[in-house]
């Protein structure tokens, strides 16, 4: 039986803003919390007594937290990173982001998840919910396998030949049949580690049918549905002038709504599709640092949370913020409502809450992760108050206000799934998963060769689309 005792660190169990253990420890058996405190030290005991192999973390000086979860990713385009700086979000698609994920084949998608999931794990990410490219999707799933990260993917439907380029169009017919494989394939496999969602891109690129059908089957599988949502004002002005509805109504009406929907960005609303949020349950993806470089806008979140909105966490695509870092999201999460709207519009403790338990509620696997308790998943990241420059620490009694204003990557001292070590700061990162700067440059040369060879032959068509 796989053993681990960690003990003497501080302990935030994130159930509540009080719930905090100094020199506290959590015994897991088998990758689960089975005993936290006296009964953790207690369990270890015995379990030596008996002659048992455990494993012992003394963890003193150090912070427990669970692991961060975050609820919009493209592991596609990692290798996209650090493209164009100073375009909005259609021109960004159209000219970077489109023909780069167009240009994958098997061997350089794996390439860029391995490389998006090592980054995740090295800032103690613990689970994604992220969004595919319309092809090579089995190569996302090969790569959170061998990460040891919680992943839920699904290829991007993009069925609307008015508004996709050649090279990321799929047939309605294929883009559903290459997503009942991948759920066969896929969905429940490495021990529940990976699951299937649903990947509509966003209204503009998808036909009403795709999207209804993508709905109607998450509903029936009992699966995440995942969408771009009101993240621009001309997308969602170009919604409206093609459906005649504002954007997050015409979602709902086509059934992408409620507790298992994750719309990205929401940030340009009206009061009445805030309403429907409310009324149905749908999750929001959050994600600062992309909505400010391609400048989309603030999404309202004190609103979303008073009107009882869940609100989560995501770095979104490297390219829109160039850094899969959970330490940037909160941070600008929290700072960007002090502009907005005062310097109490949205805590620490709120932050933290939407990088680790809200996110896992949003995902399904509240009952799985995102707290430290009896009986979830030993999926935390020890943190190091002492790395780099975040003390002095003690002016505060909680630890929220350092984590979200202080802490970086360089605070992570090791990210557990399933109590087995997916990252540590002394060893390579990602379990060797990372690809090495050779690999990485010359698989974003092949990218720009085919980019340039595809841009002869398949101009991109308007993002107007139909009318």
């Amino acid at each position: 039986m796989r053993t681990l005792l960690i003990e003497n660190a501080l302990v935030a169990g994130m159930r509540s803003a009080d719930d905090l253990h100094p020199s506290g420890a959590v015994w897991a058996e088998e990758g689960i919390i089975r005993a936290l405190g006296s009964e953790a030290r207690a369990a270890a005991a015995a379990a030596g007594a008996r002659g048992e192999p455990v494993e012992r973390v003394d963890a003193e000086g150090l912070w427990l937290f669970p692991g961060f979860v975050q609820t919009h990713i493209h592991l596609c385009q990692t290798l996209l990173r650090n493209g164009p700086d100073d375009l909005p979000l259609l021109p960004w698609l159209k000219t970077h982001v489109w023909p780069g994920e167009a240009a994958h084949d098997e061997e350089t998608l794996f390439l860029s998840a391995r490389l998006g999931l090592a980054e995740l794990a090295a800032g103690g990410t613990t689970a994604i919910l992220d969004m595919g490219t319309v092809r090579h999707t089995d190569a996302v799933f090969r790569a959170a396998e061998a990460s040891g990260l919680r992943v839920t993917s699904g290829n991007a439907l993009m069925d609307d030949p008015s508004t996709n380029p050649p090279g990321l169009f799929a047939e309605t017919e294929e883009a559903l049949a290459e997503g009942e494989r991948l759920f066969a394939r896929w969905h429940g496999t490495a021990g529940g580690r990976l699951r299937f969602a649903w990947c509509p891109r966003f209204a503009v690129s998808c036909t009403d049918r795709i999207l209804r059908e993508s709905a109607s089957r998450a509903r029936a599988q009992g699966v995440l549905v995942h969408t771009h949502a009101s993240e621009n004002r001309d997308e969602v002005e170009l919604v409206r002038a093609r459906s005649g509805r504002a954007n997050i109504e015409h979602l709902r009406d086509l059934g992408i709504a409620g507790p298992a929907t994750v719309l990205a960005h929401v940030i340009h609303t009206n009061e009445e599709e805030r309403q429907l949020l409310a009324a149905d349950g749908t999750a929001v993806a959050h994600c600062p640092s992309s909505n400010l470089k391609l400048a989309s806008g603030i999404c309202p979140v004190p609103d979303y949370l008073a009107r009882g909105i869940r609100v989560t966490l995501g770095a979104d695509g490297a390219p829109c913020n160039d850094r899969l870092d959970p330490f940037s999201e909160m941070r600008h999460a929290a700072l960007l409502q002090k502009v907005a709207s005062g310097p109490a519009a949205l805590t620490a403790w709120q932050v933290a809450r939407m990088a680790t338990a809200e996110g896992a509620a949003a995902l399904g696997l509240g009952d799985v992760c995102g707290t430290i308790e009896v009986g979830k998943r030993a999926d935390f990241v020890l943190l190091d108050p002492s790395a780099g420059f975040a003390r002095p620490t003690s002016w505060r009694d909680d630890p929220y206000g350092p984590l979200v204003f202080a802490f970086d990557r360089g605070n992570v001292v090791e990210t557990r799934v399933d109590g087995e070590v997916v990252f540590h700061r002394d060893r390579r990162p990602g379990r060797g998963l990372a690809p090495t700067a050779s690999e990485i440059e010359a698989a974003a040369g092949r990218l720009r060769e085919r980019i340039a060879k595809n841009g002869r032959r398949e101009p991109s068509p308007p993002l107007e689309g139909r009318a």
